[in-house]
This record gives structure tokens, C-alpha cells and sequence, in this order.
């Protein structure tokens, strides 16, 4: 048995106010040409399909046309389910009835064990949807009378899975949640608050292969665990990840072999440190069209740097200074008041610089602020 795993698309994405739309539709371009030369038999998508609830039209018609390509052209069954980012039962719309042309969509989580069955030259794999669920939902849907957490939920139906599935046949969980273990990014929202949203990786015990989603970078909790990570940067802690797909292969016995396949995205997301000089002046081989966060490292004031670094990267996302030190304060509201204008000029200075200003510097000041008084009093 041979599938790819892919998670957290995120479709209809804003970042850092520009719309992500075009990237995510070249993406997943990518990953059809990635489908039609591996022919895989299924195709696993582990949740967080849109950015929000209320996905935006462009949004719903990139998901629609790419799933329709892959199941009506490319004949590959696509097994889909929700994630806490998702709408569930929007997601869940009509899913009964698309599961006859190959597309299987798990949006609500019912408590019921009904797998997706694939067969492959050794037989059958019984394929477990777990869409994400808040504890409530859970609770409600297991008819637990119990307090359930993420956890205890997740644990309590996978050993009603495992009372109702034949332990001979081989399994696979779909899942949405986040394990204990995982490595989080910045762009990933909290499933609780604290470490209440945990599931042990022991829940998922029993299982030839777990494929999750929701964790942004790629990454195994086990032999058997894996994180296929997002399709695309969604924050600057991403900058260093290389994403990619998950190719996952299961032979007879149920043993598994998974490997990466990376995705080339229209646009990376780049970080370039210097000063602002040999970033304008620099050789950047790179694309410029990247989503590009920039440290400056210059020591003295910057004139419009924002505007002047789009000439040269026109989609800069942020824009921050390492030399801006916090060893000095600056002396805000009435305390300021207390003070000369050339020691609030002192402590700005430190504030920035992390030294004090030199005689030089305290003279030009001093200059300054004698003209800008002359200037008030009409002098």
C-alpha cells in the first residue's frame, strides 16, 4: 500500500495582509504532478484544509477544482478530514454521497468505526478517520459520561477501534491533534489552553501508521507517528523548514517505510540580515519575489527603511533591528517630565544604541534642540 500525506493547507491563508491564493494554487499543482508520477493508492489529507471556518470563495474553489482533478482525472481516492481550523460542518457538507466518486470526507466527529477500505495486492487497509473535536463534542458523541480531555477522547474511541478492527488486517489513523513530542511553529493556533490540547502518542497504539496533522513542521513522533508538516511557511519560525509531502508505504506484514517529497513553493519565505546598505547593494542571487523578513543590524538611525528595501524585495513582510538594546529605558509620561530635553536625548539614545552618546553627539543634539526652541518662541 502505497499514499501520500499531506496536512494543513490552510487555503484562503492572509499573511502579513497579502493573500497567499496564487502560492497555494501553484502548490498544489506541484502536488498533482507529485500524484501523477508516483500513483499512489489513496491520497490522506490530515486536516486544516482551509484558514478559518468560513473559508473565502477562492478559497472553496482552489479545494473543489484540485480534488475534483485528482479523483474524477487522476482516479486516486482522497481520504479528507477536519481540522481546528476548519469548519466541520461545512467541511462535512455532502460528504455521503461524494464517497462514490472516491472523495471521503470526515468533517464531524461521530464516535461511530466505519473505516475507508483499500485494497492492494496483499489485501485490504482499513483507513480511521479522526476529525478534530473539542472534549465536549467527544464526550457527546462517545456517550461518555465522564470529564473527557483531548487525551482521554482520543484514547477512548481508538480502543473502540481496536475492540471492532480485525488485528491481522492493516491500519492506518487519520488524525488531527496534537501529540506529545511534536516541535510547534509560530502559526499553528493553541487546540486549549496550557497543555490540556496533548494526546499521548500511546493512544495511537495498534496502528500501522498514524498520519497527523496540525503541527506546521515535518517530523516523526515515531516509527509509526509522523507530522507531514504544512504546505507552505505560514510565519517567520518557518523560514528554516523545508516542507514537503510524505510518502508512505506499508507492505504486507504492516511494517512501514515513509520518505519526503519536497514541494518548490512560487514564493519561499527568506530571512536576510545586514545593514541596510549591503542589503540594497548586495548580490542577491535569490528570487526577490520572496516573502522576505529583514534584520537590520545598522547602529544609527535608518531613514524610511521599510519603503527603500521594497525596491529590492517588494513582498518584505517585517522589518526589525538587532542593535535596538532595552539596557537603557525611556522616560515615558509625567516621569519625563522631570527631565532636561538632553536627558531624555541621553536616554534615547541608550535605549537604541545600548551606549551613551558621545560629546560629539550630545553637541549636535544640544544644537538641535536650541534652534527647535528659537524656532517656537519666534526668536
Amino acid at each position: 500500500m502505497r499514499f501520500i500525506h499531506t496536512a494543513d493547507w490552510h487555503l484562503g491563508r492572509i499573511f502579513h495582509g497579502m493573500h497567499l491564493t496564487d502560492d497555494q494554487a501553484y502548490l498544489l499543482e506541484n502536488l498533482e504532478h507529485i500524484l501523477k508520477n508516483e500513483k499512489p493508492d489513496a491520497y490522506i489529507i490530515s486536516g486544516d484544509i482551509y484558514d478559518r471556518s468560513v473559508p473565502p470563495p477562492e478559497a472553496v474553489e482552489l479545494l473543489s477544482s484540485h480534488l475534483e482533478r485528482v479523483t474524477r482525472n487522476l482516479k486516486i481516492p482522497v481520504i479528507m478530514i477536519a481540522g481546528n481550523h476548519d469548519g466541520a460542518e461545512r467541511l462535512d457538507f455532502c460528504s455521503a454521497m461524494m464517497k462514490g466518486g472516491g472523495l471521503n470526507i470526515t468533517g464531524i466527529f461521530r464516535g461511530s468505526v466505519v473505516p475507508v477500505i483499500i485494497e492492494d495486492e496483499h489485501g485490504p487497509v482499513c483507513f480511521y478517520s479522526i476529525p478534530y473535536a473539542d472534549p465536549e463534542r467527544m464526550k457527546s458523541a462517545l456517550e461518555c459520561d465522564e470529564t473527557l480531555t483531548h487525551n482521554s477522547g482520543i484514547t477512548l474511541y481508538n480502543d473502540k477501534i481496536r475492540a471492532e478492527k480485525t488485528e491481522s488486517v492493516r491500519s492506518v489513523a487519520v488524525a488531527h491533534a496534537f501529540v506529545s513530542g511534536g516541535s510547534s511553529s509560530d502559526s499553528e493556533r493553541p487546540l486549549s489552553i496550557g497543555g490540556a490540547g496533548v494526546v499521548a502518542a500511546s493512544a495511537f497504539s495498534g496502528f500501522c501508521y498514524t498520519a497527523l496533522g496540525h503541527l506546521h513542521a515535518p517530523q516523526n513522533i515515531s516509527d509509526t507517528i509522523r507530522y507531514s508538516g504544512s504546505l507552505m511557511k505560514y510565519s517567520i519560525s518557518e523560514a528554516s523548514h523545508n516542507k514537503s509531502v510524505t510518502l508512505v508505504e506499508i507492505d504486507r506484514t504492516g511494517n512501514v517505510k515513509t520518505s519526503e517529497i519536497p514541494l518548490t513553493p512560487r514564493r519561499d519565505l527568506r530571512l536576510v540580515k545586514g545593514s541596510l546598505k549591503e542589503i540594497l547593494e548586495g548580490d542577491d542571487s535569490l528570487n526577490r519575489e520572496d516573502y522576505v523578513a529583514v534584520i537590520l543590524t545598522d547602529r544609527e538611525a535608518v531613514y524610511d527603511a521599510m519603503n527603500r528595501l521594497r525596491t529590492v524585495y517588494p513582498n518584505i513582510i517585517h522589518l526589525e533591528r538587532t542593535e535596538f538594546s532595552s539596557v537603557g529605558e525611556l522616560l515615558p509620561g509625567r516621569a519625563g517630565l522631570k527631565h532636561s530635553d538632553i536627558d531624555l536625548f541621553t536616554s534615547f539614545y541608550l535605549n537604541v544604541t545600548g551606549e551613551e552618546p558621545d560629546e560629539r553627539s550630545l553637541a549636535i543634539a544640544g544644537s538641535v534642540l536650541e534652534e527647535r526652541v528659537k524656532a517656537e518662541v519666534g526668536l
